[in-house]
């Protein structure tokens, strides 16, 4: 048998498991239709299970080692055991008198002794943790952090850092110890990249000193039932109207509209609910949350991205061992929630999710350019760093040309510039074209 054929047939078996998973999608999805007998609501459409701390986890890893000068980042897909059970079960003392510490002192404070410190790619409540910490004060639960340290020889040694405000937080205690730390450090598998600090402008972020080797991935994906939802957004779905017009249909009753697009693969929900701004910061994100417990089937890892304050939304990112996929506008990577008072009130959720990895024949990697190499070719465009929020190694997701059910995932550099995320060749070519005047 050629090598071809075999390819041939296995491509045939995957896509054939994959109709049968299919199936069994749309069997729950009618069972959810069925209404209880309690008539206490709708059961979740979600059929994957994820956790608090997996969601709200530090998207990096940083090792501090002083004696040599040097920065190791562990990927955090190697690391996530060691997250979900020491972060869920994490205890601290009482918070001490928070301290003003600029951002240049906070990396100076880092360069002495061996620190392991915990990066997140938003900012994050001290109440969506507040069961870990000893009598947190009322008056803490809506300050946040986006940094997490500790000291790998002293574990007592440990603090939360707000990089927007530059403020440091110190505890009394912690649960965490010398051997939990040498196992994080140690975990088996862990991959390490040698990093450095770089100045952005109003933060800094740590980017790899050498040229990096990220590998492809190729999935079989499936378009998940409009009816998984129905029951999930409509109490009575006897009131409901499905109107399609073109290529989307839209579901609407008297409160509620949730649109379909068949040709972006998204689904859209608004309601109008009263929003008297009383929720706390760390209750919209739990609630957020939940909402995304249960309607979110992406098999991989979802993370807690941002948060805009002037509209109350909540971005989630989807990631593939340990990199966050970008796609088009992130239609296919990332899900926006909106919750206030009442409830839900605007979410956009991507209908397509990966199943089944496929694997790959040829190159199965590819190699990106240094941090400093992208940071020399940012700075030599027309407008430098001055724009620049956020730099990452990305999964971009691709459209497989031969079959439509199979995505790509080809390792990139990205760049967040105005809270939207570029790759990086793309975000150059529009930045000439800018000034160029085309």
């Amino acid at each position: 048998m050629t090598w071809s054929r075999f390819k041939h047939i296995m491509l045939t078996f995957l896509i054939g498991l994959s109709l049968f998973l299919s199936f069994q999608l749309w069997t729950a999805g009618g069972e959810l239709r069925e209404p209880t007998s309690s008539g206490s609501g709708a059961a979740p459409a979600s059929l994957v299970d994820r956790t608090l701390t997996e969601v709200f986890a530090p998207n990096q890893i940083i090792w501090h080692r002083s004696f040599n000068n040097t920065k190791f980042e562990a990927n955090t897909f190697y690391t996530q055991e060691w997250i979900e059970e020491h972060f869920s079960t994490m205890s601290f003392g009482e918070v001490n008198s928070p301290q003003r510490l600029s951002q240049a002192d906070y990396q100076q404070q880092l360069a002495t002794g061996e620190w392991v410190e915990f990066v997140f790619d938003a900012p994050v409540p001290f109440g969506l943790f507040e069961d870990a910490f000893e009598d947190l004060p009322t008056d803490y639960e809506n300050r946040t952090f986006m940094r997490f340290y500790m000291n790998r020889d002293e574990p007592e040694l440990l603090g939360f850092y707000d990089v927007n405000n530059e403020i440091n937080y110190t505890v009394e205690d912690t649960s965490f110890t010398t051997d939990i730390i040498n196992e994080l450090l140690y975990t088996a598998n862990n991959q390490f990249n040698d990093v450095e600090a770089v100045d952005i402008g109003d933060t800094f972020i740590y980017l790899p000193i050498e040229e990096v080797e990220v590998e492809y991935h190729d999935y079989l994906v499936e378009r998940l039932p409009n009816n998984l939802y129905i029951n999930q957004f409509f109490t009575d779905t006897s009131e409901v109207d499905a109107r399609r017009t073109g290529q989307s249909i839209r579901y609407i009753d008297l409160t509620t509209e949730v649109r379909i697009n068949d040709a972006t693969n998204t689904l859209t929900y608004l309601r109008q609910r009263s929003d008297l701004g009383q929720m706390t910061f760390s209750q919209r994100l739990l609630d957020s949350f939940q909402e995304l417990r249960q309607i979110e089937n992406w098999t991989e890892t979802i993370h807690y991205q941002s948060y805009t304050p002037s509209t109350n939304e909540v971005t989630f990112q989807r990631y593939i061992q340990g990199y966050p996929v970008y796609s088009f506008q992130q239609l296919e990577s990332s899900i926006l929630v909106t919750v206030v008072e009442g409830g839900r009130s605007n979410l956009r959720l991507p209908l397509r999710v990966v199943q089944t990895p496929l694997t790959l024949t040829g190159n199965d990697s590819k190699t990106l350019p240094s941090g400093r190499t992208v940071i020399e070719q940012l700075e030599n465009t027309e407008d430098g760093l001055t724009t620049i929020q956020d730099i990452k190694v990305g999964l971009t997701w691709i459209e497989s040309e031969e079959d439509s059910r199979v995505i790509h995932f080809e390792p990139n550099w990205y760049v967040q510039s105005e809270n939207v995320w570029y790759e990086l060749n793309r975000f150059i070519q529009l930045q000439e074209e800018s000034h160029n005047g085309l």
